[in-house]
C-alpha cells in the first residue's frame, strides 16, 4: 500500500521560504567577504585583526548558506512540481529561464574581468561552464574558473534534471519511507567523507584558489563540496520533506524551536573537522527549520520571514549570490590603494582600522544588494517573461517562494 499522493494535499503559500533565502545568501556574502581580511595587512597569512576575527567567527563556515539553498531547492520543487498536469520540457524551460540568463551574464563579466588581467580562461573551461558542466571535474581552475560561486548552478541543473524522477520515486514511499530518505541522507552526509573522500588521492597543484589541505586534499574537497551526486543528498532530502509537509505526515518542532536547533548546529559545525563543516553540521537542523517556516506559512503561526521586506530581499537573493564575488573582487583590488591614497591608510597593504571593517562591510553589502536589485529588475524578471513557456499550464497550488539557485 502506498502512502496518499501527497500532489493533492495542502496547497498554500510559502513566503517565509522566499525570505529564508536571504539569509542562506548572506551567509554566503559574509563567508566571502571575511576572507578579504580587511583588518590584516596585506601578506600576514597568520595573523588576523580583532575585526576579522569576529567576522571569521560568524562568517567562517558560511558555506552552509550554500547547503541550506540546497535542501531548499529540493523543498520548493517537490512542493510546487505537479506531474499530471505539467511536462517535463515545460519544468525544464522554467528552470532554465530562472536561473540561465542572470548565470550568463555573471560568466560573461567574469571572462571580461579575467581577460582584463591578461589571463585568458581557456576555450574548455568556457565551455563547460556555458553548459553548467563544471562541478563534474575535480580541478579547482575549473570549477572555480571563472565566477567561482557558479559551480552551485551546476548542481542546481542536475537537479532540475533529476527532480521530475526524483519525485515520482519519492511519492511512491510511505511517510516512513520519506523520513528515512531524509535521515538517510544526513548520515550520509557525515560517513561518506570519510570513506568515498578518503579512496582517492590526488596530487596537489602548484596553485591553489582554496587550500584542500584542511580537508584531506583536492579530491575530498571536491567530493565534500562540489560534487552534484554528493550535494544531491540536500536536495533529495528537501524534496522528501516536502511531501511529508505536503501530506500533512510531518512531524517536526515549530518556528521558535527550530532557530534554536539551527543556533545550536551552527555552533557545533564550527568545533567539526573541517570536511563536515560544509553541510553535515547543519543539515538536519536547516531542514528541520525549512519545515517548520513551511507549516508556520500554511497554518497561520508565527514566522519572522514572512513580511514585505523579507520576501523582497528573497526575490533578488538569487542576483545578490551569482554577482556579490566579482563586486567584491573589485573591492578587494581597489579599496586600500584608494584609502592610501586618501591618507586613511600608511600604505596600500596596510590594514584597516578596526573602527572602519563594520562600516566598509556594511557598504560591500548594500553595494552588492542595490546591484542584485538591478540585475532582478533588469535582467532576471524581463528574461523569465521572456523565455518561460507561452502556454500556461494547468492551474496549481499558489506558492510564492521561488526555488533558491
Amino acid at each position: 500500500m502506498t502512502s496518499p499522493d501527497p500532489a493533492a494535499a495542502r496547497p498554500g503559500r510559502l513566503d517565509s521560504l522566499t525570505g529564508l533565502r536571504w539569509w542562506a545568501a548572506l551567509l554566503v556574502f559574509g563567508e566571502h567577504v571575511a576572507a578579504l581580511r580587511l583588518g590584516t595587512r596585506v601578506g600576514e597569512e597568520d595573523e588576523r585583526g580583532p575585526a576579522d576575527d569576529v567576522l571569521h567567527f560568524l562568517f567562517g563556515t558560511g558555506t552552509i548558506g550554500v547547503s541550506c539553498f540546497f535542501i531548499l531547492s529540493g523543498f520548493v520543487l517537490a512542493w510546487t512540481y505537479r506531474p499530471e498536469t505539467d511536462t517535463l520540457g515545460r519544468f525544464w524551460q522554467r528552470r532554465f529561464a530562472k536561473i540561465y540568463p542572470v548565470y550568463f551574464v555573471s560568466t560573461v563579466l567574469a571572462f571580461v574581468m579575467f581577460a582584463g588581467m591578461g589571463q585568458v580562461p581557456g576555450a574548455g573551461n568556457v565551455a563547460l561552464h556555458l553548459v553548467l558542466l563544471q562541478s563534474w571535474t575535480p580541478d579547482q581552475s575549473v570549477y572555480f574558473g571563472l565566477n567561482p560561486v557558479t559551480w552551485s548552478l551546476s548542481c542546481e541543473a542536475f537537479f532540475y534534471l533529476i527532480l521530475p524522477f526524483l519525485f515520482l520515486g519519492l511519492r511512491r514511499l510511505r511517510p516512513a519511507g520519506l523520513y528515512a530518505v531524509a535521515a538517510g541522507a544526513v548520515v550520509l552526509s557525515f560517513v561518506l567523507p570519510y570513506t568515498v573522500g578518503e579512496l582517492v588521492r590526488l596530487p596537489y597543484p602548484e596553485e591553489e584558489i582554496i587550500s584542500t589541505a584542511p580537508v584531506g586534499g583536492p579530491f575530498a574537497y571536491w567530493f565534500t563540496y562540489v560534487f552534484p551526486l554528493f550535494r544531491a543528498l540536500e536536495f533529495a532530502a528537501g524534496a522528501a520533506v516536502a511531501l511529508l509537509v505536503r501530506s500533512g505526515r510531518w512531524r517536526g518542532p515549530r518556528v521558535p524551536a527550530a532557530l534554536a536547533v539551527c543556533a545550536a548546529g551552527w555552533l557545533a559545525n564550527l568545533a567539526l573537522p573541517p570536511r563536515l563543516q560544509h553541510e553535515a553540521g547543519t543539515f538536519l537542523p536547516f531542514v528541520l527549520l525549512i519545515a517548520a517556516l513551511a507549516v508556520a506559512d500554511l497554518d497561520g503561526g508565527w514566522s519572522p520571514l514572512r513580511g514585505r521586506r523579507m520576501r523582497f530581499l528573497g526575490e533578488i537573493s538569487y542576483c545578490l549570490y551569482v554577482f556579490q564575488l566579482l563586486l567584491l573582487a573589485v573591492v578587494a583590488g581597489g579599496l586600500r590603494p584608494a584609502l592610501a591614497a586618501a591618507g586613511l591608510l600608511a600604505d596600500a597593504d596596510a590594514a584597516l582600522p578596526t573602527w572602519l571593517v563594520g562600516p566598509v562591510v556594511l557598504a560591500c553589502l548594500l553595494l552588492c544588494t542595490t546591484a542584485a536589485w538591478a540585475a532582478y529588475r533588469w535582467i532576471e524578471k524581463p528574461m523569465m517573461r521572456r523565455l518561460r513557456p507561452r502556454t500556461p499550464a494547468a492551474p496549481e497550488a499558489p506558492v510564492s517562494a521561488r526555488t533558491p539557485a
